[in-house]
């Protein structure tokens, strides 16, 4: 069944008219005609179950039937990515979404790449919203704006999460084993940009609470271990059951 996403604040009537593109969509890609049922899911776990009562590429009406609640991943997932060059964020974004990731925060560290334009965050946004529907999640991701590292190792400090760095020089703690003896079922993930982290950078770390864990011998990409990562914490967990 076609799965569309609607904010919530949207989704307190009987009906509701979806956007144009969203529209456009239904309408000329999936050849949808009234009658036709849809999914509805309002990023924060509800999914509606929705049928269309007027077709149109300017804008689709939709009444909305029942709801239910979508379980949300057992462990609750916050990334602090390092911005990557090129399109790598967009691919981190998109497949820690579906591997079940909470919330994603884009960190400026000192190897990492300048500033990114407010383009990007929206564009990252957009890219959650679009992975949780492909994949099935009822909930999208928060996607912050990016931020100063000790901004975000501030505010990790606040939070009584487990707190793990993933750091290359780390080879005596295996993450695996972190996530084996994990007291909460809510982890920090800090992932470093190409080149990693500085000395100083990951001593900053520490002290806000985090520990350095290794993800093994090989020197993975940005981008591939953000993925390694978020797929063992969710395994060691059993999101991935």
């Amino acid at each position: 069944m076609p799965r569309v996403f609607i904010s919530a604040q949207l989704l307190n009537d009987e009906r509701v008219t979806l956007d144009r593109a969203a529209s456009r969509h239904l309408v000329k890609v999936l050849r949808l005609q009234v009658g036709a049922e849809v999914s509805i899911f309002d990023g924060r776990g509800t999914e509606i179950q929705g049928r269309i009562v007027r077709a149109s590429t300017a804008g689709v009406e939709v009444a909305l039937g029942q709801r239910r609640r979508v379980p949300l991943p057992p462990v609750r997932i916050t990334l602090l990515q390092s911005v990557p060059r090129g399109d790598r964020m967009d691919v981190i974004v998109q497949k820690t979404t579906e591997l079940g990731v909470t919330r994603i925060v884009p960190v400026l560290s000192a190897r990492g790449t300048v500033k990114p334009p407010p383009s990007k965050s929206r564009r990252w946004r957009i890219i959650a919203q679009e992975a949780a529907r492909q994949s099935g999640r009822a909930d999208v991701p928060d996607v912050t704006d990016p931020v100063a590292l000790d901004v975000a190792l501030a505010g990790a400090a606040v939070a009584g999460e487990t707190r793990l760095l993933l750091w290359e020089e780390e080879h005596a703690l295996p993450l695996r084993q972190v996530l084996a003896q994990m007291p909460s079922a809510s982890v920090i993930l800090l992932v470093g940009p190409e080149g990693g982290f500085s000395e100083g950078e990951v001593e900053r770390a520490r002290l806000h609470g985090f520990r350095a864990v290794g993800l093994g011998p090989r020197i993975m990409r940005v981008e591939t271990a953000a993925l390694v990562a978020v797929a063992l914490t969710q395994s060691a967990m059993g999101g991935l059951d």
